[in-house]
């Protein structure tokens, strides 16, 4: 089950340590590749327009805006979300010491990443969980089938560096 103080916690985590706010794009790259390096969140994705998508954590993003724990602005291109800290203390909740150490370590290591390069990431992966054949070349005309021509090999190939960090052998 999934902790609407964890997502308010890992979007707390993300305005701490990049000293900005991510986009929803971000959020849900961001909690996919937690998940993906050994944290149940408790969020299930799809594949989307824009790659992996859980519409649980859109709509925890929704009622934490709805209660004002989180605000969202929209002055921009994206949705950017905040705490809002003056009001609310948001601890995460069911989370280990070395959870919390690995949410950290993955929005340092990819926080800082476009949203487009951490779609592509989490695409990466998501075709890799889901292929029975986990090569190299698997894996990138995976991708090129779910993103088309978005994403040349070089930056499929790229994207595939990042997949010891999951500890997700590539053969």
């Amino acid at each position: 089950m999934e902790f609407p103080n964890n997502a308010a916690y890992i979007i707390k985590k993300f305005n701490q340590i990049w000293d900005k706010k991510p986009g929803k794009k971000i959020l849900q790259k961001l909690v996919f590749l937690i998940q993906e390096a050994g944290v149940d969140l408790g969020f299930d994705y799809g594949l989307h327009f824009y790659g992996p998508y859980s519409s649980s954590l859109d709509a925890v993003t929704t009622f934490l805006s709805a209660d004002g724990i989180i605000d969202f602005d929209y002055s921009g291109y994206s949705h950017l979300m905040s705490v809002n800290e003056e009001v609310f203390s948001v601890q995460p909740m069911d989370l280990s010491r070395e959870q919390l150490q690995l949410i950290d370590r993955v929005i340092t290591d990819f926080g800082g990443r476009s949203a487009s390069d951490l779609e592509l990431l989490a695409t990466a992966l998501y075709a890799y969980k889901h292929l029975q054949d986990k090569s190299r070349e698997s894996i990138i005309q995976g991708v090129i089938k779910i993103k088309g021509a978005k994403y040349s090999r070089e930056q499929i190939e790229t994207a595939l560096n990042d997949f010891s960090y999951f500890g997700k052998p590539i053969y």
